[in-house]
């Protein structure tokens, strides 16, 4: 009697095949998690600077003070100086739960230059760090 070829897989190696794909996935898993973090942080760093910079334009164009006000680690809003009517709020614990910020209320004249002192705004989770300068003239910098 002759065997005739076969072309399917045989059980070991169907396992085989497994067991080395569940190796794979073991190993990628933290490296795939850690480049969502650092994607999410991105993403959040620039949506503060881009309300950093929405803000600023307010105060021009409205020819009036304009502030972010820090709220809370999570939360921030735009608001008008003179009567704190609020043109923009934001809450990242929903987009970006394990995202903290760390900053002072950040105030923009009528010019668009900043009125409290320069500094750095800290947008981190647990594991990276990104800075948003705000320089005396008003220009808004991701570090």
């Amino acid at each position: 009697m002759s065997r005739k070829n076969s072309s399917g897989l045989t059980i070991m190696e169907l396992i085989l095949t497994m067991a080395i794909l569940v190796i794979l996935i073991a190993i990628a898993s933290p490296l795939i998690a850690q480049f969502s973090s650092g994607y999410r942080i991105r993403a959040a760093a620039r949506e503060l600077a881009t309300d950093l910079q929405f803000a600023r334009l307010l105060a021009v164009k409205e020819n009036t003070n304009f502030q972010v006000v820090f709220l809370s680690s999570n939360s921030y809003q735009v608001e008008r100086e003179s009567d704190h009517f609020v043109a923009k709020s934001r809450n990242f614990s929903i987009d970006y739960p394990e995202v903290t910020l760390a900053g002072l209320t950040v105030r923009f004249n009528s010019r668009g230059n900043l009125v409290s002192s320069p500094g750095s705004l800290m947008v981190s989770n647990p594991t990276v760090t990104k800075n948003i300068i705000v320089g005396s003239t008003g220009r808004v910098k991701l570090g």
